[in-house]
């Protein structure tokens, strides 16, 4: 899916609605059962297009609080552990941090 494809479901629903990420996996390798984790998305990683072969890429991130906490916490620091540019800098990652907060 691309941000327009994005974009164009996403204005259809009201401002308000939360915005979650399913990840749908298999059970244990080789199975057929699946599981569902459902998280919200706390924010967005604009990605650098060379680690993607030239593609612009966005990361919708979410997960566990303490995870997703860790997470930026990682990339926030000295040298990006992610190899990304100025461009690929954190979008709403440090709000969404700051409201766990309080």
């Amino acid at each position: 899916m691309n941000v327009a494809e994005l974009i164009d479901i996403l204005s259809d629903l009201d401002p308000e609605s939360s915005v979650e990420m399913a990840i749908v996996a298999p059970v244990g390798k080789g199975s057929d059962e699946i599981t569902v984790d459902q998280y919200e998305v706390e924010g967005i990683l604009p990605r650098d297009p060379e680690d993607h072969d030239g593609a612009m890429v966005v990361w919708l991130i979410g997960g566990e609080p303490e995870d997703v906490e860790e997470f930026i916490d990682a990339i926030g620091g000295e040298e990006d552990p992610m190899h990304t540019t100025h461009q690929a800098e954190v979008i709403d990652l440090g709000r969404a941090a700051q409201a766990r907060r309080t």
